[in-house]
């Protein structure tokens, strides 16, 4: 949670003594409406459908109104229990009922006590009033209407275990990231990298409306991100187009958009907002090992120096797309895509917090870390043309299969691998013809294959640089 010094609507600097000043007040308006400000006018806040704790009797027609600072603050001593466990000899930093995060658990499963915001922010055994009725599902579903997938944030941060690819963002790496920024603090939530908890307003139920977003940058905690021009996929000159809702090829995300208004000026720059932390080199305690920075914003084609091409880099010379993509005339070099038209925020049933639906369509099955197989090219063909896509879909058995575009056929003029005077087996697994190469080998965030960074396979077989020398592979 922010500081007690923080401004959450009138500017002015808290000191301790001042702070019971403050929560006490919150007693006295227990039967008047929240105060006018940022906070009143965020999800937490709002007098209709603000925190209101269900336990220990607290909510209406309890001691406080919904909304009211009491249902998380806590002034004097716990209302349901012992006092939470004071940190460096002193009193809780926040005066939470609950400690804000245990720091001890580095990775998933996690309880509901691990995080002060599950406690309501789950499916069973919320805290927030009505109980049941607090739903967060994931982005897939709220803003791209494919549904199903987890119902509360408890639930996508924990998705299956055993045997599973499902991905998270790592609470324990986000705190420990985080306490580089101004106002978070060793005692803070990791949601409150993301969130600033009394601003942060209710965008589930206005998906088409980015004045009601949730999300405040890191570098930017004390105002909402996305909710004023400027800050959103507008900002790249119409180069951003927003992908199919779920099942329509005639409105878009996000919320089922109409065509006049898909035109990025609903979405918030995501890829600023994500930026703040992924341009750098950041370890993930997760996969023990380092996730590597992510480069949005540089040009220069298949320069090894250049940035993904699915940012402002964009394809070299061409590319078979899908609609609504295809039908797009755009200007030079191309579309720059958004963070979550392809990842979750939280959690995700497939690896690298991918979505379970892409571009109007489900993934069909489960996007797997593994760099081998076809799992990977479920994303990649909502967007872009499959053999069985560029041959007229005659032949089914060419659905998932990519020898167009690698090597020529079709309509494709950017083909990195001529056929001519190649031996297949220099590079592929042979049963009764070549096998695919899994598009893991190749391709991913800051990938390019040339004359010294060729593609290694399991098989100790090496895919060489493409014919022109070197080729950026996203």
């Amino acid at each position: 949670m922010i500081r007690p010094g923080t401004d959450i609507g009138i500017k002015r600097q808290f000191f301790p003594w001042r702070i019971l000043l403050f929560l006490c007040g919150a007693i006295v308006l227990q039967v008047f409406p929240a105060l006018a400000g940022p906070y009143s006018q965020s999800a937490h806040g709002d007098s209709a459908a603000g925190v209101s704790r269900a336990v220990d009797g607290l909510s209406t027609p309890g001691p406080y109104v919904t909304g009211n600072c009491a249902h998380c603050h806590e002034q004097h001593a716990s209302i349901g229990g012992l006092e939470p466990q004071p940190r460096n000899g002193g009193p809780s930093e926040f005066a939470l009922f609950s400690p804000a995060f245990n720091q001890a658990v580095t990775v998933k499963p996690y309880q509901q006590s691990d995080l002060f915001c599950f406690y309501c922010h789950t499916g069973s055994a919320s805290y927030q009033a009505p109980v049941g009725t607090l739903m967060n599902y994931d982005y897939a579903n709220t803003f791209g209407g494919y549904t199903g997938g987890p119902s509360s944030i408890f639930e996508a941060f924990n998705q299956p275990l055993a045997g599973s690819d499902a991905s998270y963002h790592n609470l324990y790496d986000i705190w420990r990231y985080a306490q580089k920024f101004s106002g978070f603090s060793s005692e803070s939530s990791p949601c409150d990298a993301c969130h600033n908890p009394h601003r942060a307003r209710r965008n589930k139920a206005y998906p088409q409306d980015p004045a009601y977003t949730a999300i405040s940058r890191p570098t930017e905690h004390e105002s909402l991100w996305g909710d004023v021009s400027g800050e959103w996929m507008t900002n790249y000159g119409g180069r951003y187009q927003p992908p199919y809702f779920y099942g329509s090829k005639f409105t878009y995300e996000p919320g089922g958009t109409g065509e006049a208004l898909a035109d990025g000026s609903r979405v918030p720059d995501y890829n600023v907002f994500c930026l703040d932390c992924h341009r750098e080199k950041i370890y993930s305690t997760t996969l023990s090992r380092d996730i590597l920075a992510i480069d949005w914003k540089t040009g220069g084609g298949d320069l090894l120096a250049a940035g993904d091409k699915h940012g402002e880099n964009s394809y070299t010379v061409g590319t078979l797309l899908q609609k609504p993509y295809a039908d797009v005339v755009t200007p030079s070099g191309g579309y720059v895509l958004s963070c979550l038209d392809c990842h979750e925020a939280h959690g995700s049933s497939n690896a690298y917090l991918v979505r379970r639906s892409a571009n109007g369509v489900a993934l069909g099955d489960t996007f797997t870390q593994s760099k081998a197989g076809k799992s990977w090219a479920l994303l990649c063909r909502r967007c872009h043309q499959d053999d069985y896509q560029i041959g007229g879909m005659t032949d089914s058995k060419q659905a998932n299969r990519w020898k167009s575009v690698h090597h020529g056929g079709g309509t494709s003029n950017d083909v990195p691998y001529k056929v001519s005077g190649q031996i297949c087996e220099n590079c592929h697994e042979w049963n009764t013809g070549p096998e695919p190469i899994g598009c893991g080998y190749c391709h991913g965030h800051g990938t390019s294959c040339d004359l010294t960074h060729p593609g290694t396979l399991p098989n100790g077989k090496t895919i060489p640089a493409p014919y022109d020398g070197v080729r950026r592979t996203f």
